[in-house]
């Protein structure tokens, strides 16, 4: 019986794949509308079949992830965003999401050292901070933001010490 769901499953997902490229751009179309529209679960819905139908498109892993992660669920963020910098590792919008999802899931220095590689790969110190561009400037705040929350944390160890 599991062998046989399987060979549905899989069956299922080839058929998927064969979805015609006008189909598929009716679905991104609609999900990327509900996305906007703070329709997340159906937009969700959407991009969850259009990942199965272009198993090799980062644009919808990447969205996929951010749903998931203002879903709050960031275990599957991790893991679609994570397949959106597999697949583009030069979108520095699913670098950042990423960096900021692991950070938020406790594997800070992973999200740091991707968050810094962004803000580097960036940062023009020729133009001002409020110059840089929008990935620039978002990596940066997390740095900044990480490397405060340390500080306090830090500081507050010692206080509790010294008492």
């Amino acid at each position: 019986m599991k062998d046989n769901n399987a060979h549905e499953e899989n069956q299922t997902e080839n058929s998927l794949r064969h979805t015609p490229d006008a189909v598929v751009a009716q679905l991104e179309a609609a999900a990327v509308k509900l996305y906007g529209q703070k329709k997340l679960g159906r937009a969700r819905g959407y991009l969850e079949q259009l990942v199965v139908m272009r198993p090799e498109n980062a644009k919808y892993w990447a969205l996929l992830g951010v749903i998931w992660r203002r879903q709050k669920q960031r275990g599957a963020a991790l893991k679609c965003l994570k397949r959106a910098a597999e697949l583009d590792p030069t979108d520095f919008n699913t670098l950042v999401n990423l960096g900021e999802t692991l950070v938020e899931v406790g594997q800070v220095p992973a999200g740091v050292e991707l968050l810094r590689a962004v803000f580097d790969e960036g940062f023009d110190p020729s133009k001002s901070p409020e110059e840089q561009d929008e990935m620039t400037i978002r990596s940066g705040a997390m740095l900044e933001f990480i490397q405060k929350s340390l500080r306090a944390y830090v500081d507050s160890e010692k206080d509790e010490a010294q008492a």
